[in-house]
């Protein structure tokens, strides 16, 4: 449900408004609001609180930066206790070694890829060189070929260039070709520029080897590739040490520096003129104790007021949090993933909770399935334990540990409903235990446990899991457009009150139409409904003053339609299914007991493919029909409300906040 939420005004003596906002910080259930009056300007910061927002906010970023440096994060501990410059003074030196070390590692890994990349080629090339390159008369062009035929490409362009004033020299290495020309001095542009014509470089060095001649730069990348690793282990070293020593210290600081900042921004949202200031702010009802639990404190200097908000005239103003049971709760991510509801209409999570894991457990319905996904969720269930983030780079996913608990419990609920509809359907991993005898379908064979919908027999059961799917569809868009009936008469939109009670009974008509018309079945009753309804779907045209749901009404009556998709994407995923599986029975029986241990490996593997291909169409087919048939019919995307995001302290959320 959407919690109800109040106003909280407060107003005192401007020298009060510090300690006021830090008492709020650590409640943490306030969300303060801009306050712009005719009477009052907004809050102009003194010099000394500009000059302090700025240095905590550079405190904030050198935490962050040193932070990043030592391959660690912020994270909310307790928080630095000295003042700004104390706190200055603390962080400063931390992040200049954290800035050299860094600084240093780099260097030595670059030169360890410069070493790396041409130790080869220098090498070989000083050793065709013998020492020319140092010659005050002769100039010595070192490059590199793809392949053999560029050399003939380089001696035209150098006696184009040169005539017989050059001499050129090569050598094989590792599939390229090493090649040096020797020049007179005075011709080293001449050839440089000749051959830069046919697309051929020059092999210059950089970093520590620039300028060096290659005798003396494979000298020198001899040393060091002995002696730069070691100083690379060495800086590593130090900046392990530097991070278990900083760690700590850094995210304190971070911490101290957070709020600071915080609440001298939130100064600006404040209105105040020479000697008294006002704010206003808004608060969950149920949280209201704790607001006035902390103004108690300073009922001697503020006067505040607090009363509920007007969901019909302060709608899109009011903050929206969403408060739901246990049970409920993890299903919001689903919502807010998209959007969040505006106060005053209507939250629907449970329909996602209820709906969402039944469906992905009617789609899939396969208890060997079922046990793979209890091995994702009992991994993840490591990472809640060890209060660890997941992160899939390849996708781009960060998740924190909340984050993970709650998708955890989402996926027991989806697991939960493949299991129930694994043995209404008897599949496991298809049609194994079938085959095994543990599930039969009753008539056609025996076994331990009957079949109770054999979905893979199409002939059998198509008809009854369409019927099923469909009243789904009745269900869910009557149920949405009844919400959006319901939310338009009480707000008072009559428009769309008539638009959807017009969609309501045109729904009626084209049901009983479509059913007469599939059945044969005939008789005033059904004429009676079928008229009203289509009746009632002219009144909405007429008092709506929309023509366009004419054009709109068959749409409406394909969304119910859409929900087909609930059987028709599982049966395709069990005939797979059972298809994997027997293969893996035809090779067990062709090859003998080789061929049980080929036809498990290989039944499972196909199995695993298939889940694969199919895994992601199996979760949005359920979601999408949650999230387009049916939040489009009571408008849950035409009107968005605002996060409630309360004033609050690193340390503490909204969660905690409770």
């Amino acid at each position: 449900m959407i919690a109800p939420m109040e106003k909280l005004i407060v107003a005192g003596p401007k020298r009060r408004v510090h300690e006021l906002l830090g008492e709020l910080q650590r409640i943490g259930v306030v969300q303060i609001d801009a306050l712009r009056t005719e009477e009052l300007p907004e809050y102009a910061y003194s010099p000394e609180e500009e000059d302090a927002a700025k240095r905590w906010q550079r405190l904030v970023q050198g935490a962050e930066h040193a932070l990043a440096l030592l391959g660690s994060a912020p994270e909310a501990t307790r928080p630095f206790e000295g003042g700004l410059a104390a706190a200055e003074s603390e962080l400063e030196p931390l992040v200049h070694r954290a800035d050299v070390l860094t600084r240093e590692a780099e260097k030595l890994r670059e030169e360890i890829d410069l070493i790396d990349l041409y130790q080869q080629p220098v090498e070989t090339l000083a050793e065709m060189a013998h020492g020319l390159d140092t010659s005050r008369w002769l100039a010595v062009l070192p490059f590199l070929l793809e392949k053999e035929s560029e050399l003939e490409v380089a001696a035209e362009a150098l006696g184009e260039a040169l005539e017989d004033r050059y001499l050129l020299a090569h050598q094989p290495l590792d599939g390229r070709v090493a090649a040096l020309a020797v020049v007179l001095q005075g011709d080293l542009e001449t050839a440089r520029g000749a051959l830069s014509r046919k697309g051929i470089g020059e092999l210059r060095l950089t970093g520590p080897f620039a300028g060096l001649s290659l005798g003396e730069a494979r000298v020198r990348m001899r040393e060091r590739a002995k002696l730069a690793p070691e100083e690379l282990e060495n800086v590593h070293s130090a900046l392990t040490r530097l991070r278990k020593e900083a760690e700590a210290p850094l995210r304190s600081l971070w911490t101290r520096a957070m709020d600071e900042a915080a609440r001298l921004r939130a100064l600006l949202d404040i209105a105040a003129g020479r000697f008294g200031f006002a704010l206003f702010g808004w608060i969950p009802a149920r949280l209201k104790g704790k607001v006035e639990e902390a103004l108690a404190a300073h009922k001697e200097h503020v006067v505040y007021t607090l009363e509920p908000a007007d969901e019909h005239h302060e709608a899109d103003r009011v903050p929206v949090t969403l408060e739901n049971g246990p049970m409920v709760k993890p299903f919001q991510m689903l919502i807010e993933f998209l959007n969040i509801p505006k106060y005053g209409t209507w939250d629907p999570t449970w329909v996602v909770a209820v709906f969402f894991p039944f469906w992905f457990g009617m789609i899939v319905g396969d208890l060997g399935y079922a046990l793979l996904f209890m091995l994702i969720a009992r991994l993840l269930s490591g990472l809640v334990k060890q209060k660890k983030p997941l992160v899939i780079e390849f996708f781009g996913i960060h998740m924190k540990p909340p984050v993970v608990k709650d998708l955890v419990f989402v996926l027991n609920a989806m697991i939960f409903w493949t299991v129930v509809w694994g043995f209404v359907y008897g599949e496991f991993f298809g049609n194994f235990l079938e085959h095994l005898g543990v599930f039969y379908v009753p008539g056609h064979g025996s076994g331990l446990i009957p079949i109770a919908i054999p979905r893979a027999d199409t002939a059998a059961t198509a008809t009854m899991m369409i019927l099923i799917a469909i009243a789904f569809g009745v269900f869910q868009v009557f149920h949405g457009l009844g919400v959006r009936a319901w939310l338009s008469l009480r707000h008072g939109h009559m428009k769309h009150f008539w638009e959807a009670t017009g969609y309501l009974g045109g729904l009626v008509g084209l049901i009983v139409f479509a059913y007469t018309f599939l059945t044969g079945a005939s008789g005033g009753g059904y004429n009676l409904v079928m008229y009203a309804g289509f009746a009632v779907f002219l009144l909405g045209i007429v008092m709506s003053r929309v023509v366009l749901m004419i054009a709109e009404l068959p749409t409406q009556g394909g969304h119910i339609l859409s929900y087909i998709r609930i059987y028709a994407v599982g049966v395709a995923g069990a005939i797979m299914a059972n298809l994997a599986t027997d293969l893996g029975f035809s090779l067990a029986e062709k090859l003998g007991i080789l061929g049980v241990l080929v036809g498990l490996v290989v039944g499972l593997l196909t199995h695993l493919t298939i889940l694969a291909l199919t895994m992601m169409g199996h979760i949005l087919q359920p979601i999408r029909l949650v999230w387009v048939e049916f939040f489009t019919k009571f408008g849950f995307y035409e009107e968005s409300g605002r996060p409630y995001r309360p004033f609050k302290s690193v340390r503490n959320d909204a969660g905690t906040a409770s």
